[in-house]
């Protein structure tokens, strides 16, 4: 006897995050990050969309006037990086759930990177989990010596790895070299340039890195900024991916460059985004650091050292 059809959709809030789950999910299973919706729903209801920061805006507000009326379709959802969304957001979702449907969300508070605020599920089951099995256990020892996350990480990873590299800049130009070298050493060790994620601390306005064509002689693998008609990110052409910590959140790949995080104190958001940064790797990160954030962790781990 065959089972019953299971409708399933997988909503998160990164578009790049939605693209890599969409590769590994079954075919049956609707995946789609949230601003995806917004576009398909604005097409469909409203006219063509424009995509720009306040066409986005306009989209999800659309999608969120027009939630009352969405026919409930799934059996099962799932919602990924549940920080990054507002109670509005997770409301209009609900909705598409049928009676007797089954709702998952999955949240890291130290992902934390937008200004959202929390949201209850009212009586939800509530399961939390330290454990990390993916960063090599040396990475997780330096995340809890920096207290970047409470509680801290469990590591369940059988391999010890490498303490990062560390490298200073206080120039463009050096941040440039220094981010080439990061890159070199990984090379030196065996990584392919397919292997390396050059993660940024600044996003696309405010980067030195992230527009580069080529990095240490490598084609960059880039968001160009532009969108095709269906809302498609455009990519360049590269082996070697550069993303920010921002777009990068929720993916990994074997080695991580860690780059262009310039701070002078430890403060939350600090935090979260060296949280997200040094857990993208699977085995080898290489730090590049200003002066002052380098100065800043040294004295973090004084203070844990007693």
């Amino acid at each position: 006897m065959r089972a019953p059809r299971l409708d399933a959709g997988y909503v998160c809030y990164n578009r790049s995050l939605a693209d890599h789950v969409r590769r590994l999910a079954p075919p049956s299973c609707e995946v789609v990050n949230y601003h995806e919706l917004c576009v398909e729903h604005y097409r469909r209801r409203h006219g063509e969309p424009e995509f720009s920061p306040d066409g986005f805006e306009r989209m999800t507000q659309a999608y969120l006037d027009d939630c009352d009326g969405f026919e409930a379709r799934l059996d099962l959802l799932i919602i990924d990086e549940g920080q990054d969304f507002s109670a509005e957001w997770v409301d209009s979702l609900c909705r598409l759930l049928r009676d007797g449907g089954r709702l998952y969300v999955l949240e890291d508070e130290a992902q934390r990177l937008y200004q959202k605020d929390g949201f209850e599920l009212g009586e939800a089951v509530l399961i939390r989990c330290s454990d990390n099995f993916r960063t090599p256990r040396i990475l997780c020892k330096l995340i809890n010596a920096l207290d970047l996350v409470r509680p801290p990480v469990r590591s369940m990873n059988p391999y010890d790895g490498e303490v990062p590299g560390i490298r200073t800049y206080a120039s463009g130009a050096q941040l440039l070299a220094a981010t080439e070298a990061a890159v070199q050493a990984l090379l030196a060790r065996g990584f392919a340039p397919g292997d390396i994620a050059i993660v940024c601390g600044r996003g696309r306005g405010s980067s030195q890195l992230l527009n580069r064509a080529t990095i240490g002689g490598h084609r960059t693998r880039r968001f160009t900024g532009e969108y095709d008609r269906d809302g498609e990110h455009l990519w360049s052409d590269g082996e070697l991916l550069i993303e920010s910590v921002y777009r990068y959140k929720g993916q990994s790949a074997p080695a991580v460059v860690v780059t262009e995080f310039d701070f002078d104190t430890l403060d939350d958001k600090t935090r979260r985004m060296l949280f997200v940064a040094l857990t993208r790797a699977q085995m080898a990160v290489e730090l590049v650091l200003s002066p002052e954030a380098e100065q800043c962790l040294h004295a973090a781990l004084q203070d844990a050292a007693g």
